[in-house]
């Protein structure tokens, strides 16, 4: 019982996790494909991110008993985790920041429109306040305040989808920022691929890992898909991808405060939690939960000063980093069984890293992250299997 209660809390936890304004905010930047096209991109990007990269991850971890990145342990050796956990650390201080920064030019929108009030310090203070104190209550206590948030924020997100409906049709197609197929797809890919680091970090603490595994990879699979397609359907239905103009538009008051709010909460904390997991990898000494409070400090304060206009080459980024590294990982632990060397690993590390920039310019269908999965992972296979062959 106690176990079937841990799955689907992890389940809630990862829906949790999808329910933000940011994967709302990727949604719009489909929208320039239209609905039925734009739909599908989402879906393929869902179902490659989710199921090809982030399940595997998860299991991972959970089988080894280890967090996300000190899994990788098992190709890189123990100057890989430390590396690696440095790298994590760092784009999850940089996705703090960029949830923070997205919710207080919400919240100054949504705010200046109903109260004629806006304060980008004062609604971060806010933000960072809640955020540390989900990070430092009780686990027993966070998974209940963090599940009634989170099924409140469902049926928040309901309403927006209906709302969003009656809005008429406007009548021009969204021009600008194009998008290719393969482009959307990536996005898709990218922004699953982005939790590749911290999944394990709560799979890796359950007894049946495969179960909450698939739990937590379908959390994350449904709440996503739906909140890019709300992101999605409001901007092809406004002409608009502000997110600020799309939440007034659809009437939501008072109730889109609570949105934002809340459902940076519910996916921040985690980002804030891991980071300190991953500093706490490299200093052990520190205390995990003052670790990720300091995290947030850190996020408000770049959220201050850095401009959101870098957030889509920041996707990029970290599917440039971790696209690779995991590929090398789930081939060495799932085909392989055994690893190659640490050497050689890295070396194809490195290589992927900067065939993932050379990929992006081909645009293929899937996405620039299957591309490397499928190139790269083939490449590290047939190297292994003459290795293992020689010897």
């Amino acid at each position: 019982m106690k176990e079937n209660s841990r799955i689907s809390g992890q389940f809630l936890l990862w829906l949790g996790a999808a329910i933000s304004i940011a994967e709302i905010i990727t949604g719009n930047l489909i929208a320039p494909l239209g609905l039925a096209k734009g739909f599908l991109a989402i879906l393929v990007g869902h179902i490659l991110g989710c199921f090809v990269f982030l399940l595997p991850a998860a299991i991972m971890g959970g089988r080894q008993r280890r967090t996300a990145i000190a899994s990788t342990h098992f190709a890189f050796g123990h100057l890989g985790v430390q590396l690696f956990s440095l790298l994590n650390a760092l784009q999850l201080i940089g996705w703090t920041a960029v949830m923070i920064a997205n919710a207080i030019s919400a919240l100054n929108g949504v705010s200046g429109r109903l109260f004629n009030f806006k304060s980008a310090l004062f609604m971060g203070l806010i933000m960072a306040a809640l955020l540390i104190f989900w990070l430092l209550i009780n686990n027993d206590w966070l998974f209940r305040i963090n599940n009634l948030v989170v099924a409140l924020l469902f049926v928040g997100s309901l309403i927006m989808l209906w709302l969003v409906l009656r809005i008429p049709q406007h009548a021009s197609v969204l021009t600008g920022n194009s998008i290719t197929f393969g482009a959307a797809v990536e996005l898709g890919v990218t922004m699953a691929l982005s939790w590749l680091p911290l999944i394990a970090d709560y799979t890796s603490q359950t007894e049946e890992p495969i179960k909450v595994s698939w739990a937590s990879t379908a959390g994350y699979f449904i709440g996503s898909l739906f909140m890019f397609s709300i992101g999605l359907l409001a901007a092809v239905r406004t002409g608009k991808t502000d997110i600020t103009t799309i939440l007034v538009s659809s009437g939501l008051g008072i109730l889109a405060l609570f949105i934002i709010i809340f459902s940076t909460v519910t996916t921040t904390f985690l980002d804030a939690h891991s980071a300190a997991v991953n500093v706490h990898n490299i200093w052990k000494k520190l205390n995990l939960k003052w670790l990720a409070s300091g995290v947030v400090l850190i996020g408000l304060i770049i959220a201050l000063v850095v401009p959101l206009s870098l957030y889509q080459q920041f996707l990029y980024l970290i599917g440039s980093i971790f696209a690779p590294l995991y590929t090398i990982v789930f081939v060495n632990y799932f085909l392989l069984k055994r690893p190659l060397k640490i050497k050689l690993n890295f070396i194809f590390w490195l290589v992927g890293v900067v065939g993932y920039y050379w990929l992006q310019q081909f645009n293929f269908i899937l996405g620039t992250t299957t591309s490397e999965l499928l190139l790269l992972g083939s490449i590290v296979w047939i190297t292994g299997y003459f290795i293992n062959r020689s010897k």
